[in-house]
């Protein structure tokens, strides 16, 4: 039978003797793969299956696009129409009846959501079978020189007592075959073995017996695990927020001799879930019986929330060695597993002065080493305690108080005990003894008045570094307070030595003032600090008047441009919240001209249907996507979803919550955020004044000119020339030159601006926002209902944003977490700040990063309390590495100085201590009594003195005190704020402290010195 265009044929044959070589675009295609910025709705094309002959005007289309040029990665991408035969035989050579026959089809680059499975039909009784008129993906690349428009696909098939199989993949080109193909061309091995429009495709299959692996999952005490999911081939993701698998599947006898690589399955999600995934049953087994002989699987092995999976590489192959990360179990193979599983364990949350409950405060168990799903995050309750469910090992566990209870943020180490070997349900509990927090109240008043000033923000700083930090309100969320209405901020703090320092606005910032006295903070007792603040008079009056004269060569009335003014500050100075449907097209084909009269010719005191007028003007799908903006000042805070009200949320924290696809934040200095479909979170300082990643406020959609912001102009210019016309509660401003063509139009009684246009013909640029039904809210302030923007350069459009207000709202009192970035366990946090900046791209891939093992409240308060790293320092110290460098300036004893310690083979405790500080004169009793009990022992305790004392002031603490074991004093640090350089390196911030380093000098401990003991004990116990 002859064809037309792409699904004719012709008398070429695919021929599994064929070799070559080619540089794997299939394989590519995974790591090419388009997330959900790139969806749409081709998983609605139907699969086509084997049917009889169809007449012509049923057929699909032999060609349909799906992405015009450059709109798909910058390339283009559609789908061809082929028809596909073969046969089915077992490896003895007979044809097989009714074998399942598939075809899956992507690109080197694939869109999110594509439905990759093409085709499905049966094999009739000789073994034969027809794929019709299936439609494969083709990309349609930018260069056809250098990459040729091309398909990938994969025919498979599976057979009751027959094992899954696939032909090796193959590309297809819909072009004519090329008359010569050069040998010396390092490609030429693909395209000699490619299928071309008009041939025929052949794809013969053959069934070989299967491999079967059964097996029973338990946990360590013997008891089934029922409902545990087992996945081959295409498995969960165990750390990331998306509900799209990975994995692999690779064939190990033979390569792909048609592209000359390893004989891979990728998309191996297209293969029916029956054959990949099973569940164990009520006595723990599950079961597998149709697996491909010789062939390697990425495996999972889950039984929930509480666990920690499994992962591995299984192959169903004879192999004579085996690791914990690759098992073969041959062709008929057993595997079992055992998994821990997790104990209830108490948190009992107390204040430490009166050892009375909390309630109310979160606690959650980070893991050392592991990401858990579950169990780990409760509240308190009456009687302060939370209810955790955890896996025996170490975690470190963190409470958060309520925003009203006046307690610190605190971290501690645990270990969680294997349950004892009679079974006993006995449960673990653990104390946390929350610190009082100091109680500051900040107030802002005018100096020469007297008068209290609102929105003003502070930072502060310690008494050992002049770094600012924002003030908060309380200790676990970074919340950016301003003062009320009364200038005051009432905030819990740590105690110490604080300085305040105003940083908004910025015209007091300038002030006389703006830095407090250094302050002595308490715990548990309130102490008042005034700023008075006398405004600077240096700065341009329009920074800092509070009435500013409207320009007067402008334009627009002096009343028009107070109302703007109003409206600017209104805007600024309001702690705003807006949740609003958002479409965005860049580089579309949209109809803006005609677009533009039908938005004019509506009536803009109502919102329009612009979902309606761009499906008029725009061919493409056009996405509503949820944002909720929130702003304060120069603090802006987007959370960005990809899915609409039609298909649900892609992204879930690892218990199954939804999550913002971006969320990001920003207070004009550095911007953070958080990428769900990366799982990664990152911090960008602002370098060179650059800001690197747009943060979307309430300001993006509202257009109130402010009369602070002045352009310089020369005082004798003249002012513009324009048409003004009115037209019921409308003025109309335009004009014209040579070069410009501008358009304003704005309401006469508010000064709301429906639209501003500026258009330059000579360059074909042009400029358009709309805003239409302006809504009031209780304090005045003026929004749209809508605001559509766009820009258009030589006649084609850059980018059109089109914004709907679902609602409004004004933070009062603003929430401790407005502003926060709250981070799923999980997250891999990407951290630059440590790089200079004038870093280069390349360089700046040196950024550390680190998995955050449990959630996180706030990503900035994360930050603030992991300060960023040295130049000299190549990574923060991590629990079961080999520990930092003990290079202190100075070894000795009571007696004098001494040589390093020899620490090989033995446990050593580390006291980090200083003699200023009182709490460490209190723990040298603990030392003592440690030093009598270890003396005999593989034990060495060090007392590490900060750097700021003398050997001899040492020395006498040393024989007053009656210490004996070897003590040292650190080096002078490398930056300032540290007590030195080791406890730089050890990230040592506060005194006193203890770290214990094992037997094979990995560092196992950093924290309090009462359970730096225990973890002596544990690991003396352990040898």
């Amino acid at each position: 039978m002859e064809g037309k265009g792409s699904g004719g044929m012709a008398m070429v044959c695919a021929c599994d003797s064929v070799t070559g070589n080619d540089e794997g675009l299939w394989h590519r295609g995974r790591l090419l793969s388009l997330s959900g910025f790139l969806q749409l709705s081709l998983c609605l094309i139907p699969l086509t299956a084997a049917e009889p002959e169809q007449p012509e005007t049923s057929r699909p289309p032999e060609v349909i696009t799906l992405y015009e040029p450059g709109r798909l990665g910058g390339h283009g991408a559609s789908l061809h129409r082929v028809t596909i035969t073969g046969t089915a035989r077992n490896t003895d050579g007979k044809p097989l009846k009714d074998a399942d026959i598939y075809v899956a089809s992507r690109g080197w680059i694939t869109p999110g959501d594509f439905e990759q499975l093409r085709g499905h039909t049966r094999s009739d009784a000789n073994g034969h079978y027809e794929l019709k008129d299936v439609q494969l993906f083709v990309i349609n690349n930018r260069d056809p020189h250098s990459r040729p428009d091309e398909s990938d696909f994969i025919v498979f098939g599976t057979k009751e007592n027959y094992g899954l199989t696939w032909h090796p993949a193959r590309n297809y080109r819909p072009a004519a075959r090329p008359e010569k193909i050069d040998g010396r061309d390092r490609n030429s091995h693909a395209a000699r073995n490619a299928f071309y429009q008009n041939e025929p495709i052949v794809i013969d299959l053959q069934f070989d017996a299967p491999a079967k692996l059964r097996g029973v999952i338990t946990d360590k005490q013997g008891h089934p695990l029922a409902n545990a999911k087992v996945q081959l081939g295409h498995v969960d993701r165990s750390l990331t927020p998306t509900p799209n698998r990975t994995g692999f599947c690779r064939y190990l006898k033979q390569e792909n001799p048609y592209l000359k690589q390893i004989d891979s399955f990728l998309n191996f999600s297209v293969v029916p879930s029956s054959v990949r995934e099973t569940y164990t049953d009520a006595q723990g087994r599950y079961e597998f019986t149709q697996l491909r002989r010789d062939t390697s699987y990425a495996a999972n092995i889950d039984p929930g929330l509480e666990f920690a999976p499994w992962q591995f590489t299984l192959m169903t192959a004879d192999q004579s060695r085996t690791s914990p990360d690759t098992v073969a179990t041959g062709y008929d193979g057993e595997l079992n597993h055992q998994f821990t599983s997790p104990r209830d364990v108490t948190v009992h949350v107390v204040q430490s002065d009166s050892g009375r409950p909390l309630s109310n405060v979160l606690v959650t168990a980070h893991h050392i080493g592991e990401v858990l799903r579950s169990g780990i995050q409760a509240r308190t309750d009456s009687q302060g305690n939370a209810q955790l469910r955890l896996i025996p090992d170490e975690y470190k566990l963190v409470a958060e108080p309520n925003p009203d209870q006046p307690f610190l943020y605190l971290s501690q180490q645990y270990f969680v005990p294997k349950r004892e070997a009679s079974g006993g349900k006995d449960t673990p509990n653990v104390t946390m003894k929350l610190n009082p927090a100091a109680i500051v109240k900040l107030k802002a008043i005018n100096a020469k008045t007297g008068a209290p000033i609102p929105g003003v923000r502070f930072n502060y700083e310690t008494y050992d570094a002049g770094e600012q930090t924002p003030v908060s309100t309380q200790t676990v969320y970074v919340d950016y307070p301003f003062t009320n209405a009364a200038g005051e901020i009432q905030a819990f703090m740590e105690p110490g030595m604080r300085r305040f320092v105003v940083t908004e606005p910025f015209s007091l910032a300038q002030a006389e003032g703006s830095r407090s006295e250094r302050v002595k903070l308490t715990a548990g007792q309130v102490t008042e600090v005034t700023v008075k603040l006398t405004p600077a008079d240096f700065l341009p009056t329009h920074l800092v008047a509070s009435e500013i004269q409207p320009r007067k060569n402008s334009l627009y009335a002096p009343e028009i441009q107070k109302k703007w003014h109003i409206q600017s500050e209104l805007l600024r100075l309001t702690p705003l919240r807006i949740t609003t449907r958002k479409a965005s097209i860049y580089r579309g084909s949209v109809d803006t001209d005609n677009l533009l009269k039908d938005l004019r010719a509506l009536d803009p005191y109502e919102v329009p249907d612009i979902k309606a007028l761009l499906n008029r003007y725009y061919s493409g799908e056009t996405a509503w996507n949820k944002q909720v903006l929130t702003a304060h000042g120069t603090l802006k805070h987007e959370a960005r979803y990809t899915n609409t009200d039609s298909k649900p949320p892609h992204y879930f924290n690892l218990s199954g919550q939804p999550l913002p696809s971006i969320t990001s934040m920003t207070d004009g200095w550095k911007t953070i955020h958080h990428q769900s479909m990366s799982n990664q979170a990152r911090i960008n300082p602002i370098r060179k004044g650059k800001i690197h990643f747009h943060v979307e406020s309430p300001y993006d959609i509202c257009d109130w000119p402010s009369l602070r912001n002045r352009i310089p102009a020369p005082p004798n210019s003249k002012k513009p020339e324009a048409d003004i016309r009115r037209e019921g509660q409308r003025i109309f401003y335009s004009g014209e030159s040579e070069k410009t063509v501008y358009r304003r139009v704005l309401d006469e009684e508010t000064g709301f601006i429906f639209e501003t246009f500026h258009g330059s013909p000579s360059h074909q640029f042009e400029q358009v926002k709309l805003s239409f039904a302006p809504k009031t809210l209780a304090n005045g302030l003026i929004l749209p209902g809508m605001h559509i923007n766009w820009k258009t350069y030589q006649g084609k459009l850059q980018h059109l944003d089109a914004t709907l207000i679902e609602k409004a709202e004004i933070l009062s009192p603003v929430p401790v977490d407005a502003f926060s970035i709250a981070l799923p366990a999980g997250v891999e946090v990407v951290d630059s700040r440590h790089l200079p900046d004038n870093i280069s791209y390349i360089a700046g891939n040196h950024a550390s990063k680190k998995i955050l093992y449990g959630p996180v409240s706030d990503f900035a308060a994360y930050l603030l309390r992991n300060p960023y790293y040295s130049h000299e320092m190549e990574t923060e110290p991590q629990l079961g590495r080999h520990t930092p460098t003990l290079e202190p300036a100075l070894w000795l004893t009571a007696e004098g100085k001494s040589a390093a310690p020899i620490l090989n083979g033995k446990v050593a405790l580390i006291h980090f201590w200083g003699t200023r500080n009182a709490n460490s004169l209190d723990q040298l009793s603990e030392m003592k009594t440690a030093y009598k009990k270890y003396v005999d022992q593989p034990v060495v305790l060090i007392g590490l003195h900060d750097s700021f004392t003398s050997t001899s002031q040492l020395q006498a603490v040393a024989e007053q005190q009656d210490l004996k074991y070897i003590l040292a004093i650190d080096q002078r640090p490398e930056e300032a704020g540290w007590f030195g350089k080791t406890m730089q390196h050890f990230r040592i911030r506060a005194l006193p402290q203890a770290a214990v380093i094992d037997q094979q000098g990995n560092l196992t401990f950093i924290g309090d010195l009462p359970q730096a003991l225990q973890k002596v004990e544990q690991l003396l116990e352990r040898d």
